[in-house]
Order: C-alpha cells, then sequence, then structure tokens
C-alpha cells in the first residue's frame, strides 16, 4: 500500500500549488495552506487513531481495512504534515516576525508533534520495528497521543468561532472517547 502515501504527498502538494499560485501569493495564501494541510493531515490521523477501537467494538471489512492500512495512513499524515511544516516556515521567515506571535505552548507541542512524527514515519517499517522492540511501540503510542494533543487544542482553540473548528473538535473528542471505551471492554474481558 505504498502508492497511498505517495499519491497523498504529491495530491497535497497539488493542493498547496493551487493555493499559492494566485496572481500576488502572500501571508493569506500561505495561511491558507496551513489550514488545508493541517485538515489533510487530520482525516488519516483520525481513521488510524480509531482503528484499533473500532476493530475492538464494531468489527467489519473497513476496520479491518484501517488495521492492515494503519502504517500507510500514518505516512500520509507525515506526508501532508510535511507541506503543513513548509507554509509554517514560509510565515514565520517570511511574513511574520520570526515566530513571536506564536506561544510558548504551541511552540513546545507543535515541534515535539513534528519531531515525534518524523521519528514515527522513519521508524514505520519491520527491520524499525524489529530493531526498536518495545521502544518502538512506545514512540509510536507517545507520537500518536501528542498528536492528538496538537490536533485537538488546535481545533478547540477556535471552535466557538469557526464552526467547523468545533466539528474538527467534537471529531477528535468522539476519537478519543472511542479508545477509552474500547480499553475499557479489553479490561473486562
Amino acid at each position: 500500500m505504498w502508492p497511498l502515501p505517495i499519491a497523498y504527498l504529491l495530491f497535497i502538494a497539488g493542493v498547496c500549488a493551487a493555493i499559492a499560485t494566485t496572481p500576488e501569493p502572500g501571508a493569506e495564501q500561505v495561511r491558507a495552506i496551513i489550514r488545508a494541510t493541517a485538515f489533510t493531515s487530520a482525516v488519516p490521523f483520525l481513521l488510524l487513531f480509531v482503528a484499533s477501537p473500532l476493530q475492538r467494538l464494531r468489527p467489519s471489512a473497513a476496520s479491518r481495512w484501517l488495521i492492515r492500512n494503519r502504517r500507510y495512513l500514518g505516512l500520509s499524515v507525515a506526508a501532508s504534515h510535511f507541506w503543513h511544516l513548509i507554509a509554517i516556515v514560509v510565515l514565520v521567515r517570511t511574513f511574520s516576525s520570526g515566530g513571536a506571535g506564536i506561544a510558548t505552548l504551541t511552540k513546545i507541542f507543535g515541534s515535539a508533534g513534528f519531531v515525534l512524527l518524523a521519528a514515527m514515519a522513519a521508524t514505520s517499517n519491520d527491520a524499525s520495528q524489529r530493531a526498536l522492540g518495545r521502544g518502538w511501540g512506545w514512540l509510536h503510542v507517545v507520537g500518536v497521543y501528542v498528536l492528538w494533543i496538537d490536533f485537538i487544542f488546535t481545533y478547540s482553540g477556535t471552535a466557538t468561532i469557526a464552526p467547523f473548528h468545533g466539528v474538527m473538535t467534537l471529531l477528535f473528542a468522539v476519537a478519543w472517547m472511542a479508545r477509552v471505551v474500547a480499553f475499557m471492554d479489553t479490561r473486562r474481558t
């Protein structure tokens, strides 16, 4: 299923190019790319985040497909977030005061999210999984939850003024609840 993340990388590149190639590209186009790539990262992330709970709670052909393709969904998140990072760097370096207006907590969790996502993408292969053993599992669990925190706080921060962000916040909250319910179901059995 390697074509999935490669196709996603190219698709997102096309979306970014379509936004950036306006007659007079500027900060607003870069911000639009940041918003678009946040969403295009959130979609595959939500799918991989709920794969295990869905398989545990409601096994189906769709949940089995999600389980089999979590690696490629994760690499699709990384592909989209690659463009997200580029847009953030362009915005900070070209159109603002070096990131001075970005909250410290956002810098910390955002940076940790990018570092962990890169580490997860680099180790998303069988050889790394074997070499890292249990460390591989810890890296991916911690990384997924840091990314979940990044996403939910990003969307919830403007949920009251942007209805779409409210919907995304709700989806991330429901995805977390699905994990909690699946965990409780596992403990019960």
